[in-house]
Order: structure tokens, then C-alpha cells, then sequence
């Protein structure tokens, strides 16, 4: 699964790509190929049940393509991963759960939280979530009143960037509140691409 989800990172390249030179079919397909690995790495154990997916997923990506809705998908995809983000992150601040923040900081430094880092993360958890927030409301505005190339640009390029700074300013910030366990950002990054949610 790490490898689909590396191969998923890839996605908004190829979307931006398919955009610039309107060639759209390119995201659509490499949609249906990840949809189709994502299947195969799910070691569905009935094989009738496997093909139904597979039949499903190849019809939907031909259907899409005959009526010209390739726009409508491109657009959508990263609205469901901002939906899904908003939802998880909401969720877990609820009263009762570890926020995710939370248990990524626990993985990362390797042993339990104090009740200041678990404080600090809880925040760092909302201040995550009020970013997908923003960026949901941004892809939302620039797919009403820009033209899909410089939404493109926006969603698919900018909004990465923004994920990327607050990461790396979280990261910055952090290091210098909790001196005591300061690491290198290749170290996080190496802890970080092992911890899984549970």
C-alpha cells in the first residue's frame, strides 16, 4: 500500500499535466490505473467480487471519457481528499479521541507525549484543519471563477505548496519549542513515513 500511496502523491502532476497540454484523458486514466492497483493491493479474497470492482471502475473511467466529464472528475478528486482530510481531522478533535497530530508526534518521537507536546499537537491538529478548511473554500472559488488551467495551477500546484509550508514551518517551529527532542527534517520525514494511523 505505501507504494500506491506513492503513486497517488504523483496524481495532481498528472492532472496538471493533462490540463496544460488538454490532453484530460491522461488523469482519467491514471485515476482508473490507481483505482485498479488500490483493487489488486487490497487482496480481495473473492475473485468475483474483484471483477465486479474491476468492471466497475473500467466502466465508470469509459463513461467519463464518452461524455466528456473529464474536467468534472479532475475537478472533484481533490475536493473528496479535502472532504476526506476535513473529516478525520474534525473528527478526531472530538472529545474521546487522540487528535492525528497527536499520534503522528507520539510515532515520530517514539515514546508517549507529555501534556505540553499533547496540548501543542492538539493545536497543530486544528491549525491543520483549518487549512484544509481554506484550501476546500479556495478550490471551490477558483473552480467557479477561474478557467480550469489556472485552477490547475492553484489546486494542483499551489495547494501543495501551502501543505508543504505549513509542514516545514510546524517543523521549524516545533524544533525550537521542544528543543529537548530536536531532530533533522530528514530524520521526521524517515520517522513520519513509518507511523500509521490507527
Amino acid at each position: 500500500m505505501a507504494k500506491l500511496a506513492i503513486w497517488a502523491i504523483l496524481y495532481p502532476i498528472v492532472a496538471h499535466i493533462g490540463i496544460q497540454e488538454s490532453k484530460v484523458f491522461l488523469p482519467i486514466v491514471y485515476l482508473t490505473l490507481l483505482a485498479l492497483l488500490f483493487i489488486y493491493f487490497s487482496k480481495i479474497r473473492s475473485w468475483i467480487l474483484s471483477g465486479v470492482l474491476v468492471s466497475i471502475v473500467i466502466a465508470a473511467a469509459f463513461l467519463v471519457i464518452v461524455l466528456s466529464k473529464e474536467y468534472l472528475v479532475i475537478q472533484l478528486v481533490p475536493m473528496l481528499i479535502l472532504l476526506t482530510l476535513i473529516f478525520l481531522f474534525f473528527k478526531s478533535l472530538l472529545f474521546g479521541n487522540t487528535p492525528i497530530i497527536t499520534t503522528f508526534a507520539a510515532c515520530v518521537d517514539d515514546r508517549p507525549l507529555n501534556s505540553d507536546k499533547k496540548i501543542y499537537t492538539r493545536n497543530v491538529t486544528i491549525v491543520w484543519l483549518l487549512g484544509f478548511v481554506y484550501l476546500a473554500i479556495q478550490n471551490i472559488v477558483a473552480a467557479i471563477w477561474l478557467s480550469i488551467e489556472d485552477w490547475s495551477w492553484l489546486s494542483n500546484t499551489g495547494s501543495y505548496i501551502f501543505i508543504s509550508l505549513i509542514m516545514l514551518g510546524e517543523f521549524i517551529y516545533r524544533n525550537k519549542k521542544f528543543k529537548q527532542d530536536r531532530i533533522s527534517f530528514k530524520t521526521f520525514l524517515v520517522r513520519l513515513s513509518r507511523c500509521r494511523l490507527k
